[in-house]
């Protein structure tokens, strides 16, 4: 298991396992899709992604428009990812809709890094705690293009939960972040 964040250039070796950190299985197969509908391109579109090739994982799956004007906007989020925050949609929402201003900037933080880096995101560990919010499990975020092959146009996002942990953990640290850019994956 990957420990702390790392966006160096990662290795031939990492290239060819590329998901290798990945340890959920759904997690994995999504970001299989993922990697097949790229199409020899970096990372595949928006329109690429078609929710009913991953009926499989819906409830824990969530799309994100980006537009770096206005933010981060839930396209879809699925039922398990929607409930943590209370909520039975988050569809048209961007975090600081629903989080007070300071989760909402550490939320949006860790989608801009997928964008600006351009590369994949998991983690594992406290996956809320920048929303405050106590589940554990892991994420996985991947970059979607806006067809040009230079801009990322949105993010497809997966958590899976393993537990959750009394409200209010003290002394707790984040998950544990892994980057890889996704030029040159295989």
């Amino acid at each position: 298991m990957p420990e702390g964040k790392s966006s160096q250039e990662p290795s031939q070796s990492k290239k060819a396992a590329a998901a290798a950190f990945i340890e959920d299985p759904d997690m994995r197969r999504l970001f299989d899709y993922w990697r097949e509908k790229r199409g020899g391109r970096p990372m595949p579109c928006k329109e690429d992604i078609d929710p009913l090739d991953i009926s499989w994982a819906l409830s824990r799956i969530y799309l994100l428009d980006y537009k770096p004007d206005e933010g981060f906007t839930y396209r879809l989020a699925g039922s398990d990812v929607a409930g943590v925050f209370g909520r039975t949609n988050l569809k048209g929402l961007r975090p600081r809709d629903f989080l007070p201003p300071e989760r909402a900037a550490a939320v949006e933080d860790l989608f801009r890094r997928v964008v600006e880096d351009r590369c994949i995101m998991w983690m594992k560990g406290l996956i809320y705690l920048r929303a405050d919010r106590t589940p554990t499990g892991e994420r996985l975020f991947l970059p979607l293009g806006d067809g040009t092959g230079d801009k990322i146009a949105g993010v497809l996002g997966m958590t899976v939960v393993h537990s959750v942990m009394p409200e209010g953990p003290v002394g707790l640290d984040y998950a544990k972040d892994f980057y890889v850019p996704v030029d040159g994956l295989p």
